[in-house]
């Protein structure tokens, strides 16, 4: 099948207004997701950051913090925006995290848009993805989508060799000085695009491309040692030891996480990109969408792909959503690609202007099997890439991902529509069975009623004692459900002590006075005062009956109206399952 025509049609003053409406949100939404910085954020990674900053600004030596890829060059950036923000944290990590990390990764996805000519909806959807969904930490992930951005095989860099040649090699220079981590994933993903991916391009000038990245990323290895050597004196076996064998000595005994798919977190929060991060990142190399992606889409999903190494590492939401930006931006373009493409013509011509059918299902293939290859292929990228609790799972995955989709797309000919439903029915069906799956984790785990339970099971001996019989009591403000657990009646039609409910005082205070209401059960302090509601129960009930539960940190008064005379008044503490006599303070 024939490679998708990259666009090179003019930007457009749409496209262009669209853009700067992104920037504009970016901004917006940077500065106002920014609270105040305090002590707590000081001691947490980003305050290291910030201190490093600080450091780096009065003149210390760049660092080398190759355990977490940070490089020299970022300490300087991060000492120019400590500067900016005259040393507030807030302003610092406004510029660092916020600007500068989901801010800026929403402009550089739109601005992806603008070089591939994007549909003004999909340039938004792409940018407001990046910016509310896969969000970067901070400064640091957004290399990820400048390096597309900057080596995407399409537009006037790729007419001007040149110039083309000069990028390649200083980009991986650039990106080395800042972050040592991204700067070798990244010249590898663009590597394997060259070797792999790309379909425009003579085998000689993709092989020459891969040298000229393996030289920006030598150069700027070179270029920092010596450096570091002439500047302070930094011999290169300290440098050696520093920067390659300390980096291999570090990682030497690290634990490397397996994703289990059917255990995911069980906290609130954005924890369903853990759930659908493994399937959307092989969505783009099933054999049958990358055939009909752009090789700009293969690059992205490439750069994607090997970022897996950082979340496999550390399977948390940070991490997960940080790297997923790529992922989201090559599902967003396989999408719209796949939609002007779905109903190509019978006869196109490919990359070398010949003309190629295109695969059309016949009755001689015989779905079922292929399917089930399909499934398999998929089945093990996910089980060998996420399960190993090793640095070779992510290897591997990475290598089976592109050997699916590269040999595939090239053999499978018309049995590939089978194969791909079957890969696709796995990265489906996995994730679906993995949510029903968390739904009843989540209802046999759940404590929805624990805290009336306890109260039913230990302030109930005491309101029979109080109540007298009768089954009529008022419950307020919360806990509900004791109406069913005691078996009583409300006698009155008022049940939420909202924050107007001062509306009904000429109907319920005659009837605290005049007893309508027996019992009163008070589970905790009304959210909303309502002094004219207290002052009345006060001045008609006496406390019957305070049940203190430590556990869960509640205090349950039952109230009993005067009209039943004196009663036997108790104040008992429920503590580690056992009734003890509540102790006063000590004035």
């Amino acid at each position: 099948m024939a490679a998708p025509v990259e666009r090179n049609e003019p930007v457009g003053t749409v496209r262009w207004a669209t853009f700067a409406g992104v920037c504009v949100v970016a901004l917006v939404w940077s500065a106002y997701s920014v609270g105040a910085q305090n002590g707590s954020f000081l001691t947490q990674d980003f305050g290291a950051q910030y201190h490093l900053a600080e450091i780096t600004a009065r003149g210390a030596i760049p660092l080398v913090d190759f355990e977490h890829g940070w490089n020299a060059g970022s300490f300087w950036i991060n000492a120019a925006l400590y500067a900016i923000a005259s040393g507030s944290p807030t302003i610092w990590y406004f510029l660092w995290g916020r600007l500068l990390g989901a801010g800026l990764g929403a402009v550089l996805a739109a601005a992806i848009g603008l070089r591939l000519r994007l549909h003004p909806a999909v340039m938004i959807a792409v940018a407001l993805g990046v910016l509310l969904l896969a969000t970067p930490l901070h400064i640091k992930y957004t290399i990820c989508l400048l390096w597309v951005f900057v080596l995407l095989p399409t537009g006037r860099l790729e007419s001007r060799p040149r110039l083309a040649a000069a990028v390649r090699v200083l980009l991986p220079a650039f990106v080395f000085w800042q972050y040592v981590e991204l700067a070798v994933l990244l010249t590898g993903a663009s590597g394997l695009f060259e070797l792999f991916a790309r379909r425009s391009a003579p085998w000689r000038t993709r092989i020459l491309n891969c040298v000229q990245l393996a030289g920006g990323f030598v150069l700027g290895l070179v270029v920092q040692a010596v450096a570091y050597k002439v500047l302070w004196g930094l011999s290169f076996a300290d440098f050696n030891r520093q920067v390659i064998l300390g980096q291999t000595e570090t990682h030497e005994s690290a634990q490397y996480a397996a994703w289990n798919f059917f255990d995911l977190p069980t906290e609130s929060g954005r924890f369903f990109i853990l759930a659908l991060y493994p399937f959307a990142l092989l969505i783009p190399f099933v054999p049958l969408v990358w055939q009909r992606i752009s090789d700009s889409t293969r690059l992205v999903g490439l750069a994607g792909l090997v970022l897996v190494v950082v979340p496999i590492r550390r399977v948390d939401n940070p991490h997960t959503t940080t790297v997923s930006a790529l992922v989201l931006v090559a599902l967003v373009l396989a999408v719209a690609e796949l939609y002007e493409r779905r109903t190509p013509p019978s006869v196109e011509p490919d990359s070398r202007g010949t003309s190629e059918s295109v695969s059309k299902p016949t009755r001689s293939v015989i779905p079922l099997p292929l399917a089930v290859l399909g499934a398999a292929w998929a089945a093990a990228t996910l089980w060998i890439g996420f399960g190993l609790q090793s640095m070779l799972g992510a290897v591997l995955l990475v290598a089976l991902a592109i050997a699916g989709a590269t040999l595939g797309a090239a053999f499978l000919g018309r049995a590939v529509a089978a194969v791909s439903a079957g890969a696709l029915v796995v990265l489906g069906a996995v994730p679906a069975l993995a949510a029903v799956d968390h739904l009843g984790d989540m209802r046999r785990d759940a404590k929805s009623f624990v805290v009336s339970d306890s109260i039913a099971r230990w302030a109930g001996p005491e309101y029979e004692r109080c109540s007298g019989g009768t089954r009529e009591a008022l419950v307020m403000p919360n806990y509900l459900e004791l109406y069913d657990a005691l078996e009583i009646t409300n006698p009155t039609p008022y049940y939420l002590f909202h924050y107007d409910f001062a509306q009904y005082e000429d109907v319920l205070v005659p009837q605290l006075e005049d007893g309508s209401i027996p019992v009163i059960i008070e589970t905790m302090p009304l959210h909303t005062p309502q002094p004219w509601l207290t002052d009345a129960i006060r001045a008609n009930y006496v406390p019957c009956s305070i049940v203190r539960i430590e556990k869960q940190g509640v205090a349950v008064t039952v109230w009993t109206h005067k009209s039943r005379g004196e009663v036997d008044r108790r104040d008992v503490t429920i503590r580690d399952g056992e009734r003890v006599p509540t102790v006063a303070p000590s004035k």
